[in-house]
């Protein structure tokens, strides 16, 4: 494939139902023309674009009328059936989806390897309608060890017309022995301008457009949700404003504060990890500002923050924005919560008042 410019990558990316990922959409486009890998694994934030990224993919490997080589028309029978999940060479797997064949009621937290036989026996047929048959993992990270190793004798010996993307919010949690036999590719932070620009297109303006993009943590997905879910924005605001309660807090309410965290995060993970994101916007927040840049990653008027704020060197604000970044990479790997909490605030700056 040619070199494009700049214009076309973002036309393409846009064409793929992204924004921001032009160099990645250009990648998986030369895998189409070319040869792909059999495995990949997607790794990002939630809502970041890996489910939207890895159907598109799909799409343009089994397209019956690409306009181009590596594109996808989307409106051929195939590109159809994709997007509406019923094609039979493409196949998702998630936990809503185990939880679906399974027949529970509860909340599934972990593929499990009944799920990983599912794949090994999908994998197994040949495709049916199409040349290629692309197996997409979901919440790939929530496999324990024993289904991990299972699932790496799927990976050891793929039949040639398969194609594996594992989509995942952190690929350190997968096996060595996995990512050594995937390629790791990585959704791409979005800037804020580019999120406005996508929520322009779709009609949102102003100070909504304004803070949804800073709520966002560069995750298309979420503010195109959030641009139709008005209840998502205003929850948003309101861990935003909890979230600086807590940082501006002394240290023992800090503390305390941490300890009903680790007490809800049993119950509702969710909420727990959405306040942990609220405070690393601060913390970024207060970054930007030591180093002059303001108007970026903030929907809060830190000149009204204790006047301490301002002296705080950068280092302490790293170290601060590196417990936060420890804390979730320990939730994720189940230490316990309120080690993996307390622990993090123990790493804040008091803020003087």
């Amino acid at each position: 494939m040619p070199p494009m410019s700049d214009n076309e990558g973002m036309v393409l990316s846009r064409s793929w139902g992204l924004h921001g990922q032009e160099r990645l959409v250009t990648d998986f486009r030369r895998a189409v023309v070319s040869a792909p890998r059999h495995a990949y694994v997607v790794t990002g934030p939630p809502q970041s674009g890996k489910r939207t990224l890895a159907v598109a993919f799909a799409k343009a490997m089994n397209c019956t009328r690409p306009p181009v080589p590596g594109e996808f028309c989307g409106e051929c029978g195939i590109c159809r059936r994709i997007d509406r999940g019923v094609f039979p060479d493409v196949t998702v797997f998630d936990l809503a989806t185990q939880a679906d064949r399974e027949r529970t009621s509860g909340k599934n937290l972990t593929l499990t390897i009944a799920t990983v036989r599912d794949v090994s026996s999908q994998i197994a047929y040949r495709p049916s309608e199409s040349r290629w048959k692309i197996i997409i993992v979901d919440d790939i990270e929530s496999m324990q060890e024993t289904a991990q190793e299972a699932f790496l004798k799927t990976l050891e010996e793929p039949p040639a017309y398969a194609v594996i993307l594992l989509l995942t919010a952190d690929a350190d949690l997968l096996l060595p022995t996995i990512r050594s036999r995937c390629v790791t590719v990585r959704m791409q932070v979005v800037n804020e301008e580019v999120i406005r620009g996508a929520l322009a297109e779709r009609g949102v303006t102003g100070e909504d457009a304004a803070h949804i993009a800073a709520l966002s943590d560069g995750r298309v997905g979420w503010a195109i949700t959030a641009a139709n879910d008005r209840a998502l924005l205003e929850r948003g605001l309101a861990d935003q404003s909890d979230t600086i309660e807590w940082v501006k807090a002394s240290q023992y309410q800090r503390l305390l504060h941490a300890w009903m965290l680790a007490e809800e995060f049993s119950k509702d993970r969710e909420s727990v990890f959405r306040r942990l994101l609220a405070a690393q916007r601060l913390w970024r927040a207060l970054l930007y500002r030591r180093h002059g840049v303001v108007g970026v990653g903030t929907i809060v008027d830190i000149d009204l923050w204790p006047t301490g704020t301002a002296s705080l060197s950068g280092m302490t604000i790293v170290r601060a924005m590196t417990s936060l970044d420890e804390c979730l990479t320990d939730l994720e790997a189940n230490v316990r919560p309120r080690l993996a909490l307390q622990t993090m605030v123990m790493a804040w700056p008091e803020l003087s008042r």
